[in-house]
């Protein structure tokens, strides 16, 4: 799925034709001839023989990185204060940290999961951690200092969100992708309470009452937000109705003093609502923090940050206002992702990339900014790009660091965070990377010193004005960078966008393909080719049947063609120029050629392995032969016979192809290396 709450929901590959972009070499042209529409379906033909020669080297984790993405401040085993961070990794972790003394005690890995989204402590002292890609629920006993995995609470569900406390050891969580709600003790066990909103996917966030027995449940990627009452059952959507339905939905909700303070997934916006009839008693302010701090000691505070500062909600007046020091400034603060008290002391950990912390005394107005000695973890690579000199750059999932990896040293180098990029491409030297989730357009040039916002700077972006988040196919030409784009979350419609390296200016055309996103591109001639999938954004249902590949006049910019080179495929996941010139693709796991003069598909193969959507990548190779990475397999193709053969049978993820015609590609957070073996039929040599 995405990352759904990332600053970084799921990081996919790019389905961009690189090789386009860095002049990659092409043989064998000719190859096909032009009669009609040949096919080879059968299973038995997919593997043609033994694995192909060839080396595949595996140099491990390059790099590790820190992404907590969510703390709680409770107590350990001995009755301690700690905040207990739920971190990114393979697996996730618990970390357990003392915020006095800033010592790590205790590191908890979490196998089956890749991180969470909700952690929380119970009243009888047991810590909850729930997690995706599994959608589990972990179970932590810090006197005994013993994990439990209590497996996915709901079947079916792969994210658990929003964990909050209840009485009697009870916690209360919500799910992806079928909105439900649950609560869990460890005598009752899970109590399911459906489905929270019929045709939402987000659960995303949960508050309770526990002595009247009121939960109330935030809801995406329609905004929503559900009273529900436990002992009968009823559900009222309480979100005002300006909200309802609006791809802005309740990220954090808080019950504090009989309030239900709310913010917005877009642009922080918050407001505190009457939680009963949802009458607004407060808003105009914004909120950059997860959710609020609990009740302040002095019964009349609650704290979050806002706008790189922390704010103060006054329940007796209720207005909320900036904090002043004791210099009597505001306190500058990054968003705080846990919150806590010590001795009336407001503690922080600040999110999500530095292990960041802070505390504020009311009393005295003091206050201090720290690290906390969050461990760094092994972190999936979203994405990965050969550039033009060989080096190897790499993209972790949320996280967003771009690293490079050198591969005659094995050096490996940390520029800094870039931010999830779900594409990337090369042109004139220049790197261009697509970020999540604000669907921004970078540019960074190698020879200069990293330093993020001038080098590499941010060209465009496209999520508020044009309802896009993922950049996930990008292609050039001597005069144009050309993105194709996924709508965001609770909106259908991707786009294509036309950046005038020239002038700097930029032209979207939303809905080239009504209703689906453009997720693969490729340059023949003066013809744009790209491809679409029938996905909306996250939490949507796809309202189309089948993918589309569609040709723009470049000169023009208006599309000239619409096809289904595969019947019923969700998406045209991949596209390029193969050896004989004509234009090959990726679709629902199925190969494909299409001839651009005749306008029609002239061969189809189906696959070994289904698909990865627009994850998979195909390549043409100096030696000869096609590589295509489908459903996490590699594979190498034939092109005049179309026999496939498995080189790797899994874990193939981000494939590119470097210079010399080296593959390259992830298996989670490792790097590996494909070098093919003798050549093949219309091969070239290979150079070093």
């Amino acid at each position: 799925m995405h990352d759904f709450r990332s600053a970084g929901f799921r990081g996919e590959t790019t389905a961009t034709r690189r090789d386009f972009l860095r002049g990659a070499g092409v043989a064998g042209a000719g190859i096909l001839g032009l009669g009609g529409v040949m096919t080879a379906t059968s299973p038995s033909a997919h593997a043609a023989g033994p694995t192909p020669p060839g080396t595949i080297t595996d140099f491990g984790v390059l790099s590790t990185a820190l992404t907590v993405f969510e703390g709680h401040f409770g107590t350990d085993g001995d009755g301690r204060p700690v905040v207990y961070g739920i971190q990114m990794g393979t697996p996730g972790v618990v970390s357990v940290i003392d915020p006095i003394t800033r010592e790590l005690r205790r590191t908890i890995p979490l196998p089956g999961s890749s991180g969470g989204w909700g952690i929380t402590q119970a009243s009888d002292g047991l810590v909850y951690a729930g997690t995706y890609d599994e959608g589990r629920l972990y179970q932590y006993d810090p006197v005994a200092d013993e994990v439990v995995d209590l497996g996915p609470p709901i079947a079916g569900q792969t994210y658990v969100y929003g964990l909050r406390p209840g009485t009697d050891g009870r916690v209360y969580g919500g799910t992806y992708p079928d909105a439900h709600a649950f609560s869990y003790s460890p005598t009752e066990g899970v109590r399911d309470f459906g489905p929270m909103y019929q045709g939402q996917f987000y659960a995303i966030d949960t508050a309770i009452d526990p002595e009247r027995e009121i939960l109330w449940v935030a809801i995406g990627s329609a905004g929503h937000l559900i009273r529900v009452d436990l002992s009968t059952g009823q559900k009222r959507d309480i979100l005002p109705a300006e909200f309802q339905g609006a791809s802005s939905y309740p990220y954090d909700i808080n019950l504090i003093e009989g309030r239900l303070f709310v913010k917005l997934s877009q642009n922080g916006t918050a407001f505190v609502l009457d939680p009963d009839t949802g009458e607004v008693i407060a808003d105009g302010f914004t909120m950059s923090s997860r959710g609020t701090a609990p009740l302040a000691p002095d019964g009349e505070s609650v704290y979050f940050t806002s706008s790189g500062q922390l704010w103060r909600y006054d329940l007796a007046s209720d207005t909320p206002a900036p904090v002043l020091g004791a210099s009597g400034q505001p306190i500058a603060t990054g968003a705080g992702v846990g919150w806590g008290f010590v001795d009336g002391v407001l503690y922080a950990a600040i999110g999500n990339y530095a292990g960041q912390a802070m505390w504020y005394d009311p009393a005295a107005g003091t206050h201090e900014s720290f690290t906390l000695p969050f461990p760094p973890q092994a972190i999936g690579l979203n994405n990965l790009t050969a550039g033009p000199d060989g080096t190897i750059y790499t993209n972790l999932y949320i996280n967003g660091n771009l690293t490079t990896f050198d591969p005659d040293t094995e050096a490996v180098t940390t520029l800094g965070r870039l931010g999830q990029s779900d594409g990337f491409a090369w042109h004139d030297g220049l790197l261009y990377a697509g970020v999540y989730p604000y669907a921004g357009l970078l540019a960074y040039d190698p020879s200069q010193p990293y330093a993020l916002g001038t080098n590499p700077r941010e060209l465009f972006r496209l999520q508020n004005e044009h309802g896009q988040n993922r950049p996930v196919a990008i292609v050039g030409t001597p005069d144009t960078i050309y993105v194709g784009s996924t709508p965001d979350y609770g909106q259908w419609g991707g786009a294509l966008t036309a950046y005038d390296l020239a002038t700097g200016t930029h032209t979207v055309r939303r809905d080239i393909v009504p209703d689906q996103a453009v997720v693969s591109l490729a340059v023949l001639g003066d013809t744009l080719w790209g491809g679409s999938s029938i996905a909306g954004g996250g939490g949507t249902t796809p309202r189309a049947s089948e993918a589309r590949l569609f040709a723009v006049d470049q000169a023009t910019g208006e599309k000239t063609g619409e096809y289904a080179p595969v019947r019923d495929a969700a998406s045209v996941d991949a596209l390029t120029e193969g050896p004989d010139g004509r234009l090959w693709g990726l679709a629902g796991g199925t190969l494909f050629v299409f001839d651009p003069l005749r306008r029609a598909v002239v061969r189809r193969k189906d696959l070994p392995g289904g698909t990865s959507g627009w994850q998979d990548e195909i390549h043409v190779n100096p030696d000869g032969y096609v590589y295509l990475s489908s459903g996490g397999q590699l594979l190498r193709v034939d092109p005049r016979s179309f026999k496939v053969w498995v080189v790797r049978a899994r874990g193939t993820q981000r494939l590119d192809q470097d210079g010399v015609g080296d593959l390259w590609f992830s298996d989670g957070p490792r790097l590996l290396r494909y070098e093919p073996g003798r050549p093949g039929p219309g091969s070239v040599a290979r150079h070093g």
